[in-house]
């Protein structure tokens, strides 16, 4: 099984669960701009807000940014800093990609292990924010386990299919190779012009 074949398995089934986190992001912004609205009327009109909007909003943010991580760099819209490796030839501009992307896998990677043993920590103790209803902190932290998973599983998915584009390449002439004309072997010697 060649890195090609490899990358498109991995596209594939990462897709399907990285689009359906992009969506669950997407729903809760929608509830989030919902709620807001209601608090807003509520305070303004009737002089009622919606008790604990605040808090309840700031969780809902956590699950927006992490869950939609993984499809912003699915996209591409992840942030990039392309001013140097714009002008740079393109494979060096694709070695630049591979260590990019193996910076990622490692920082989120690192940053899942973490706040997965923090948020299970959170949950075996079950802590939780105080306020008017007592809100659990682990779902909104194994959110954040579950983004940076996600996206470093993204990386990864990248990193082969890069790293597949980086060996077509280096197999591939360069351009100044290309300019010199094909000589064919034929046993008698080049005469000059």
């Amino acid at each position: 099984m060649d890195l090609r074949t490899v990358g498109r398995f991995l596209s594939r089934i990462l897709g399907w669960v990285v689009n359906s986190s992009a969506f669950g992001a997407a729903s809760i912004v929608v509830i989030l701009m919902a709620m807001v609205v209601a608090d807003i009327f509520g305070r303004k009109v009737l002089n009622k807000p919606v008790p604990m909007s605040y808090e309840v909003g700031a969780f809902m943010l956590v699950f927006i940014v992490f869950m939609g991580l993984a499809y912003s760099q699915r996209q591409r819209a992840h942030i990039r800093v392309e001013f140097l490796t714009l002008r740079m030839p393109p494979r060096m501009r694709a070695i630049m990609d591979l260590v990019a992307f193996t910076l990622g896998i490692a920082i989120y990677g690192a940053i899942f292990y973490q706040t997965f043993k923090w948020s299970y920590h959170s949950f075996e103790i079950g802590e939780y924010v105080a306020g008017l209803v007592n809100i659990p902190k682990w779902p909104s932290q194994f959110a954040v386990a579950f983004g940076a998973l996600l996206i470093s599983l993204q990386f990864l998915s990248d990193w082969v299919n890069r790293a597949a584009e980086v060996v077509a390449l280096f197999r591939s002439p360069t351009p100044s190779e290309e300019a010199l004309p094909a000589s064919e072997p034929t046993g008698e010697p080049a005469t000059p012009d």
